[in-house]
């Protein structure tokens, strides 16, 4: 199990370990760093969480349940992503950073890319 999320936790550690590496450029170029580290971390949490979903589906000899996988990962990611930034305007008082939140956008496309392609390769030898 360890070794089909391994890309996930080095992507994740190599993020963490570049933003505090970079910190005086980041801030220095109007990111905000506690923001990135925090969205990383959930965007972390939300990958592994979806792809341990989709992986319950798709080890399923049933279709249907595979599907509900895939749809059940994709909504719980949509609705707590929306969450919590609504959660993050509201307590900003609607004083967003946006460089950090386009750079979050791009990390969560990044775990995203990563997931898939890891249940990919296990698709594929199933």
């Amino acid at each position: 199990m360890l070794k089909k999320l391994l890309p996930v936790v080095l992507v994740f550690a190599l993020i963490t370990a570049m933003i505090f590496i970079l910190k005086p450029v980041l801030e220095s170029s109007g990111f905000d760093v506690n923001f990135l580290l925090t969205g990383n971390l959930f965007l972390f949490v939300l990958s592994v969480s979806g792809f341990l979903i989709q992986l319950r589906g798709l080890r399923s000899s049933n279709i249907n349940a595979f599907l509900r996988g895939i749809y059940s990962s994709l909504l719980l990611k949509m609705f707590i992503v929306i969450m919590v930034v609504l959660a993050y305007v509201l307590t900003t008082g609607g004083s967003i950073n946006k460089p950090s939140l386009f750079m979050c956008m791009a990390l969560y496309f990044l775990y995203t890319v990563i997931e898939v392609k890891q249940l990919t390769k296990i698709a594929r030898k199933k």
